[in-house]
């Protein structure tokens, strides 16, 4: 494997509100190598925004809070930096496509303007070579129209906005991309151009991509490795392949078994029972426990760890035992192997 580029250990992120400590953060563990796709699934809510912008150096601070562990990206800790460190690894190391282009994307200033300024604040050019480097970025992502460098962003279509939002991220060819539901709101034709332009780029200038999504159809199409987060930890990671065909945690079970299947007719789509927890108000022991239908006393009781089952295969779950052996007959019958 690739040496680490990016290795989150133990990481917290809390927020203090009026009403108590938001634990939005809660002791992730994380890596993508150099080159590598990891994808990054959960529902809304389990963190994987805030564990993103908060390699971005983005979370507010206060009301958000480092409550330990460390974001490390070329050996370097994130988490120490402060403002003009930040701008010299921001948006040229490290950069990030947003949910939504339109709101990320400044209404009052050209494409050209905006690219400009992110190229001059990392690159030494001046101005006509900044413009350049913007036409030729944004050649490289299908974009070959005339006049757009003085087009605002409410004159461009969704695809076109999403396609300037990575021309922007890549112009100043960032090691690591941190895509934040990067085809949200697009149809399905324009989702997979967008898709089919990341991993070129992926493949053409080496820049490891942390694709943060609810689509497991995404993760299974564009990433090696997937990690599963679920009320502010990580409950399960492993290579795609084996994660799909062989999941330890009963919640990533779900996940797999709420996936449409074109060879089954069924009159109702698989929903994983309850809700998520109140990240003021978490669950002792287990956090999916109150919703998983193999707990017992030790899961509300104590909480689990991430426990090795093979080749980079973890789980956070009480249903292995120590040497990775199954427990419990019916439970492989829960397992979906689409």
């Amino acid at each position: 494997m690739a040496e680490a580029l990016l290795e989150i250990t133990g990481f917290k992120m809390h927020f203090q509100t009026d009403k108590g400590v938001v634990k939005a953060v809660d002791g992730v563990d994380l890596t993508v190598s150099e080159g590598e796709i990891v994808g990054l699934v959960g529902e809304s809510g389990c963190g994987k925004s805030v564990t993103s912008l908060s390699v971005m150096g983005l979370v507010p601070q206060p009301p958000g809070k480092v409550a330990g562990g460390s974001i490390r990206f070329a050996g370097k800790d994130l988490t120490r930096l402060k403002g003009r460190e930040w701008q010299k690894i921001r948006g040229n190391d490290v950069a990030m496509i947003f949910q939504e282009p339109m709101t990320s994307l400044n209404p009052v200033f050209t494409i050209g303007n905006q690219m400009v300024e992110a190229i001059r604040q990392h690159q030494k050019v001046n101005k006509k070579k900044a413009l350049s480097r913007a036409r030729e970025t944004l050649r490289e992502v299908g974009i070959f129209r005339e006049g757009i460098l003085d087009e605002y962003p409410h004159q461009l279509s969704g695809g076109m906005r999403q396609r300037v939002m990575i021309a922007m991220a890549m112009v100043c060819r960032p090691k690591l991309l941190i895509a934040d539901e990067p085809t949200t709101a697009l149809d399905v034709t324009i989702q997979a151009q967008i898709l089919d332009l990341m991993r070129r780029l992926n493949r053409e200038t080496g820049t490891a991509i942390l694709m943060i999504t609810h689509d497991l159809g995404v993760v299974a199409e564009m990433c090696q490795r997937v990690v599963v987060m679920y009320a502010g930890q990580v409950v399960e990671q492993g290579d795609v392949q084996t994660l799909f065909k062989n999941p330890c945690h009963p919640y990533t079970k779900g996940l797999l078994k709420s996936i449409p299947q074109l060879d089954k007719r069924i009159d109702r789509l698989y929903s994983i029972p309850g809700h998520v927890p109140n990240p003021r108000k978490l669950p002792t022991g287990c956090r999916f426990a109150p919703r998983c239908e193999f707990a017992s006393d030790i899961c509300r009781e104590q909480e689990p760890q991430l426990l090795e089952l093979g080749d980079g295969h973890v789980s956070r779950c009480w249903l292995e035992d120590k040497d990775g052996t199954r427990r419990g007959a019916d439970r492989d019958a829960t397992t979906n192997t689409a």
